[in-house]
Parts: structure tokens; C-alpha cells; sequence
């Protein structure tokens, strides 16, 4: 089991644990054998000192157990705790390293239930175990064991409760543990709705749809309690059949042991020990009843997690050592981003990307524009290397991206993406992003980024704590911040997925500028709504259903592309009809020109 291989580092702690809690149970298991002594043996001898020596040991022996359980208990909470931030921690880390398509598969709210609810139900079942699973079998095995030694022919009826009880439990675990793993893929399902409610709030609220989100919740919910009721109904019977086999074999016992005493075969001292070791007995067997239910859970819990921690590595997480090759340094007449035949999809049933093809060279700009799900995000995916390509190759100053470690890959890369994060933290820890990186560098970061103004205006300045998501903020000054922070690490190629559709036109052709003028040598690729963000680039890239429709100048676009001429006409005014002589720059009307400060010009 996965709680076997985390805890055998702690292997000492656990063997020291094990051994107070046995010596805990073990002065707690001879209490009724010195009780049955001191009745047959002490008392009818009417010595006085002996008694008070027997009784005052008794109190010993009480006193011992529950010191020693206190601290068998202490101990089993700091081992279980040990055990499971380590399993959580490779968890976490593991589940940092999944590529896109297995996240997919798995998805983010089963990840976030594994991190929490299963790993609790591992940590309980483990603290159990140590506490009460020890002393449960202790208990048990005392018991028997002293029950053999003060009547054998009652312990006889212990032997014969044995198959009954072993047949009833194994029935009942049997349909109990699939039923726990149903109710931790219902767990994952709300824990989905949640998320959803959660980030679309004020969606539902402006929609009003907050009676139909909360019906959908309760589906939900509604769906995780009838898996639990009808789980914890299954091993709910354990407990009365249990206890049934139990009391019916004690009233064979108070039977059995009437008739002895009657025939002087048996001492009252020895009946009332071997009363109190059964009830043991009984006690320990509920106990690991309840043992059998944490378990179940545990069980499926840790199935679940073994399918995160040792899921293999999806090949677009490889690199093949004998094919590794270094990252050259940037070379002008080489293309630093090329695209050749480069098709792929995501369920493998019909290409998303189809034969695209392109080549960027150094400090070139290249926008992508098309309609929703036409693959401008595919491509930018493609490139970071979350996804393999199905079919065609990337390279990267002509190496292939295959071949290249993920830190040499990574590195190059500033990146905003359209929903991208914000820390519950502060604007300067938001930006560094751990990097170490001085206060210089990340206002230089920011005056780039157009944030400078109103970052200053902001109690505290770089020390303004972010609530998380940043919703203590507006979605131009997220925009800018989350600019800075892709700015911030001098990236030699910079991406930019929708990154400014929440800046006004003024701060937008701001951006711009300052791109241009302080990351001349920075590659850029800017995917796009607008046509005034691509419309300086030096190429742009128009998809349409996963296919390339046209790849040009922005001039180019509008004579040979007619989606493009389209939406430029729609966002910025009249455009040259087919045909006509397109000027080199294309027409601005006044109120564009207003924000951008361009020159106003006529098709």
C-alpha cells in the first residue's frame, strides 16, 4: 500500500511507537488476570497487606497504561503527520510536472479532492492504525491468550465464533471498498460544480441564474450523500452482525461457566476475568470494525493517488539523452521560431491544427488572429511543449524542441496567457515570481508594462497585497500586472495570449510603443482580437478552423484575407475595396486616433 512505502523512512519512529503501545495495552490486558488472582487466591488467605500490595499494584498498572497510551498517542500523531506532508508534498510536486493532456484527463478538481480529502482519509486511516489498530490486536491477542490460560474449555467458544465473523467481514468489505471509490469520483464531480459557482459568480449573479447554480450544486451534493449513505450502509451491517455472533458465544460463555462452577471445575474469580477479557475481546473486534471502514476509504484514497504519483511521464515531458542537444544562442539568419507541417489534436479524432507552417526570425513580432476555437492557443501551447505535436515539427533557433531541455526551453519564454493567475500576495511578490529579482528590474518591468501609475497610487506601492485572483483589482490593472511580471525576466521571446483586451486604446498603443522601443531584440508573438495589437507586426497568422487562411503583413491580410479585411473594417473603420491600391498604412478614423495618437488617414 502507498501509506507502507511513505512511512518505512520512519521505520524507527514507528517500531518505538508500536512498542510503548503495546506495553500500554499490556498493563491494561493483565488488570483482570491480578484481579481473578486477588479473588481466588489473595482474598480467601484474609491477608490484609496483600490485598492493599495487589490493589495499590492494579492502581500502578492503570496509572502506566494511561501515561504510556498518552504518549504512544502523541507519537502516533507527529509520525502520521510526518508521513502524509511527505506524501502530499510529491503529490503536489508530481502533479506540477503532469503535462496539459494528462491534467485533462485527470482534471484540476479530482487533482485539488486527491491533494485534500484523500490524503486526509490516508492520514486518518494512518493515526488509527498506530492508536487504535495496535491496541485493538492487542487487546485481542491478550485476551484470547488469558482466557486459554484461566479455562480452556471456555475458551473453546471463542474458536467457534472465528469463521463466523471472518466470513461476515470478508462479505461485507468486499461490496464496501468499490462503493468508497464511487463516492470519491462523486466528490471530484462537486468539487467541479464548486469551482465553476466559484469563478462564475458574478456571471450567475448578473444573470441571475443563482437558483439554477444552487440546483446543480445540490445534484451534486445530493449525489455524494446517497454514495456515502449507501456505502456507510454496507458496512454498517458489520457492526450488529458482529456484535450478534459476539453476545450469542458471551451467553454460551455465562452458561458454560455456571455449569463449571457448579461442578468445581471453575473459580468465581477465574468466570469474572474471563467475563472482562471477552468484553476485551468484543471491544477490540469493534474497534477494528471501525478500522475496516477508515480503511476502505483509505484504500480507495490511495489508489487514487498511486494513479497520480506513478503515472509514467507523457512523452511531451521527455527528452531523449542521446538526442539532446544545447540551445544555441540567437543568430539572425536563422529563424528563432519555425513551424513546418505541424498538425495536431486533442482527441485524436480530427485535427485541431492543420499544416501550419512559419518562420519568425529574431526580434520579429508575429500576431495571430482568428475566430474563437479557430487554434491561436493551440499553437502558443504547442510551443511551451504542454502538447507534442501529432504530426511536423517546431524548432527553436533550428533545433527541434524535442530536443532541448525543458529549463533551456522554458527559460526563453515570457509569457500572459487569457486566464492567467494573480497571488494572494503582494504586487512585488506577484511580479518576482520567486525569481530574486531587485527593485530596479521589476520597476523597469512595470514602467514597460504601463502599471507604473497605478501601482504608485496603491497604499504601499510594490507592498499592496493582492487578494487572491487579484479580484481586489480592475481587469486592465491584472492585465498590466501580470504584463510586468512576463517583462520582469527579460524573456528573449515574449507571448502574449490576448493579453490586452482590457486595456483602453491609449494604454494599449502605450504598450506597444514601449515594447518596441525597450525589447526591439525580444520575438514576440501576440494572439489577438484586435487588429490595432497586430497590425505593426511584421507577420500575421490567420486561423480558421484549425487551418492557416493567410499569412502576411497586416497590408498583405487586408487584400488577400477577407475575415481580416472584415474585422479591420468592423474595428477600425473604412478599408480598400478588393482590388484597390492598399496605402502603407492602413486608414485610421479620428476616434481611433484619439487614444493611439496615429495620424489620421483616408483609404
Amino acid at each position: 500500500m502507498l501509506t507502507k512505502e511513505y512511512a518505512k523512512p520512519h521505520t524507527m519512529r514507528l517500531v518505538v511507537n508500536a512498542v510503548v503501545k503495546m506495553t500500554a495495552t499490556m498493563l491494561e490486558v493483565v488488570l483482570p488476570a491480578i484481579l481473578a488472582f486477588i479473588v481466588d487466591s489473595v482474598i480467601p488467605r484474609r491477608d490484609r497487606q496483600l490485598i492493599i500490595f495487589w490493589g495499590i499494584m492494579m492502581i500502578l498498572f492503570s496509572i502506566g497504561a494511561w501515561v504510556t497510551n498518552v504518549i504512544a498517542n502523541r507519537m502516533a500523531a507527529r509520525t502520521s503527520s510526518l508521513v502524509i506532508q511527505k506524501m502530499r508534498s510529491d503529490l503536489f510536486g508530481r502533479s506540477m510536472t503532469l503535462s496539459a493532456r494528462q491534467i485533462d484527463k485527470l482534471s484540476i478538481s479530482s487533482l485539488e479532492s486527491r491533494l485534500t480529502t484523500d490524503t486526509y482519509n490516508l492520514h486518518r486511516f494512518l493515526g488509527a492504525l498506530m492508536r487504535m489498530g495496535i491496541r485493538s490486536i492487542m487487546l485481542f491477542v491478550g485476551g484470547v491468550f488469558f482466557c486459554f490460560w484461566l479455562s480452556w474449555q471456555l475458551a473453546l467458544v471463542l474458536l467457534l465464533l472465528i469463521p463466523p465473523l471472518f466470513i461476515a467481514v470478508r462479505l461485507i468489505l468486499k461490496k464496501g471498498i468499490p462503493l468508497f471509490r464511487e463516492v470519491q469520483r462523486n466528490i471530484d464531480e462537486m468539487v467541479q460544480v464548486i469551482r465553476e459557482n466559484i469563478r462564475g459568480i458574478r456571471v450567475s449573479k448578473s444573470l441571475d441564474k443563482t437558483d439554477y447554480e444552487k440546483g446543480r450544486f445540490a445534484a451534486a451534493n445530493d449525489q455524494v450523500k446517497d454514495g456515502e449513505i449507501k456505502a456507510n450502509d454496507q458496512m454498517a451491517k458489520m457492526s450488529p452482525i458482529v456484535n450478534i455472533i459476539l453476545y450469542s458465544g458471551l451467553m454460551v460463555i455465562l452458561i458454560l461457566g455456571a455449569v463449571l462452577a457448579n461442578r468445581g471445575l471453575t473459580q468465581a474469580g477465574t468466570i469474572m476475568a474471563f467475563l472482562s477479557y471477552f468484553i476485551q475481546i468484543t471491544n477490540s473486534l469493534l474497534s477494528m470494525n471501525r478500522m475496516f471502514n477508515m480503511y476502505n476509504r483509505a484504500s480507495a484514497s490511495a489508489a487514487r493517488l498511486e494513479e497520480v504519483l506513478y503515472m509514467p511521464l507523457d512523452s511531451s515531458q521527455v527528452v531523449d539523452p542521446a538526442t539532446q542537444t544545447a540551445l544555441p544562442e540567437a543568430n539572425p539568419e536563422v529563424p528563432e521560431i519555425e513551424f513546418r507541417d505541424v498538425s495536431f489534436s486533442y482527441l485524436k479524432n480530427k485535427d485541431d491544427l492543420s499544416k501550419i507552417n512559419f518562420k519568425l526570425y529574431p526580434g520579429e513580432t508575429l500576431g495571430i488572429m482568428g475566430a474563437t476555437g479557430s487554434g491561436k492557443s493551440s499553437v502558443i501551447r504547442l510551443l511551451l511543449r504542454q502538447y507534442d505535436t501529432g504530426s511536423g515539427e517546431i524548432l527553436l533557433r533550428g533545433v527541434n524542441i524535442k530536443q532541448l531541455n525543458s529549463s533551456d526551453l522554458h527559460r526563453l519564454f515570457g509569457s500572459v496567457f487569457q486566464n492567467d493567475f494573480l497571488f494572494g500576495a503582494t504586487v512585488r511578490k506577484n511580479i518576482d515570481f520567486g525569481r530574486g529579482l531587485s527593485d530596479d528590474e521589476l520597476r523597469y518591468a512595470i514602467e514597460n508594462a504601463q502599471a507604473t501609475e497605478f501601482i504608485d497610487q496603491k497604499e504601499g506601492g510594490l507592498d499592496f497585497v493582492l487578494s487572491s485572483k487579484g479580484v481586489n483589482l480592475s481587469g486592465g490593472q491584472k492585465q498590466r500586472i501580470l504584463l510586468s511580471r512576463a517583462l520582469a525576466g527579460q524573456p528573449q521571446i515574449l507571448i502574449l495570449d490576448d493579453s490586452s483586451s482590457a486595456l483602453d486604446f491609449r494604454t494599449d498603443a502605450n504598450l506597444r510603443q514601449a515594447l518596441k522601443e525597450n525589447f526591439g531584440n525580444t520575438t514576440a508573438i501576440i494572439v489577438a482580437q484586435r487588429v490595432s495589437s497586430v497590425r505593426h507586426a511584421e507577420k500575421i497568422l490567420f486561423l480558421e478552423s484549425g487551418e492557416m487562411l493567410a499569412f502576411g503583413s497586416h497590408e498583405e491580410l487586408l487584400e488577400s484575407c477577407e475575415p481580416y479585411r472584415e474585422i479591420a473594417q468592423m474595428q477600425m473603420g473604412s478599408t480598400p475595396e478588393p482590388g484597390e491600391a492598399v496605402p502603407a498604412f492602413h486608414s485610421v478614423t479620428p476616434a481611433y486616433a484619439e487614444y493611439t495618437g496615429e495620424e489620421v488617414s483616408h483609404a
